[in-house]
Parts: structure tokens; C-alpha cells; sequence
């Protein structure tokens, strides 16, 4: 059994590939509107993961947050 080895082309043998127009992003203007810390989504992933938020001290807790947050405190 033979094996061959395969070079890489150079690049003035690759193919072009085409620019592909793309449609600008609309700005969405929302005066509450904050940046997500994906550290604290994985946090919390975590925590629903092990069952953190099973407890009722703790959904209790949560439920506060959350009605807090809705209402722009």
C-alpha cells in the first residue's frame, strides 16, 4: 500500500471566491437595552444545571429579580 502526499495548492492556483454583499444591521434604539455578561448566562446555566433553582427560597428570590427587572428598578 502506497500513500501519496498532497500539497496545499498556492494561492495563485485556488479558486477566487466571490464577496458576498451583506445587508447592514438595522439599530434597534431601546431605552432600556443593556449588553448580556455571558459569563453570568453561564453561571446561571450552571446553577439550572445542578438544580440550584429547585429550591423555593431560591425561586422566590428569582421571582422578586425578575418582576424587579420588568418593572425598570
Amino acid at each position: 500500500m502506497t500513500s501519496t502526499r498532497t500539497r496545499k495548492p498556492a494561492a495563485h492556483e485556488r479558486p477566487q471566491r466571490r464577496a458576498v454583499a451583506r445587508t447592514p444591521l438595522a439599530r434597534v434604539d431601546m431605552p432600556n437595552a443593556r449588553v448580556v455578561d455571558l459569563t453570568r448566562v453561564a453561571k446561571a446555566r450552571r446553577r439550572i444545571a445542578s438544580g440550584w433553582y429547585d429550591r423555593s427560597d431560591v425561586r422566590d428570590s428569582l421571582v422578586e429579580a425578575v418582576l424587579e427587572e420588568m418593572r425598570g428598578r
